[in-house]
């Protein structure tokens, strides 16, 4: 499977990319990560890329992505067109604008206190992390960990124990738990 974040310097990318190949390392799976950003630390375009597979890995680089999580609208229009197909896009829906997206039905707005509603994964699912991040959490810093967990949802492609586990070897101490309460924000908003 091949997987891209992508977003800005800030967002955190770097961490997401980190963790999913902790995760699958954690699962018995092999895994490399890749990751770029801009000159500029904050703001500029920022992507993480993770190979991972049952079998040894020869390539750095995938040709083609079987995911791509978008968390702004210029990762989204320059990795877009790497997507497979039948591949599968999650993304920011406050920041990012799908060429073909198919409206509301798309986008999770998913406080924990209520159900979910359930987009349509196909096209690609939304969600809102952000803003997620900053009303059950006071901070915008934990938006790549709410969309971690809504991708680990959506992806299947790591057991949720083992991404918990990745979060805690991957963060500083004194965050874990915030990290692991933005991870089950996201986890809970069910494609």
């Amino acid at each position: 499977m091949n997987v891209c974040f992508s977003g800005l310097g800030g967002q955190g990318i770097a961490l997401l990319g980190l963790a999913l190949g902790e995760a699958a390392a954690r699962s018995g799976l092999n895994a490399l990560q890749t990751q770029s950003y801009g000159a500029e630390a904050r703001g500029g375009a920022s992507y993480s890329t993770v190979i991972i597979s049952k079998e040894r890995i020869l390539d750095i680089a995938p040709e083609e992505l079987d995911m791509l999580v978008a968390m702004s609208q210029p990762a989204y229009d320059r990795f877009r067109k790497g997507l497979k197909g039948d591949g599968v896009l999650v993304y920011e829906s406050d920041l990012v604008k799908p060429a073909d997206a198919g409206g509301a039905e798309d986008r999770c707005d998913c406080p924990r206190s209520s159900a979910p509603r359930r987009p349509s994964v196909a096209g690609g699912a939304g969600i809102p992390a952000t803003s997620l991040a900053r009303k059950n959490l006071g901070k915008e810093l934990f938006a790549n960990m709410v969309m971690f967990g809504f991708f680990v949802r959506v992806s299947r492609v790591v057991d949720a124990g083992k991404a918990r586990e990745a979060i805690a070897a991957s963060v500083p101490a004194k965050t874990v738990e915030s990290n692991l309460k933005a991870f089950e924000l996201g986890f809970d908003c069910t494609p």
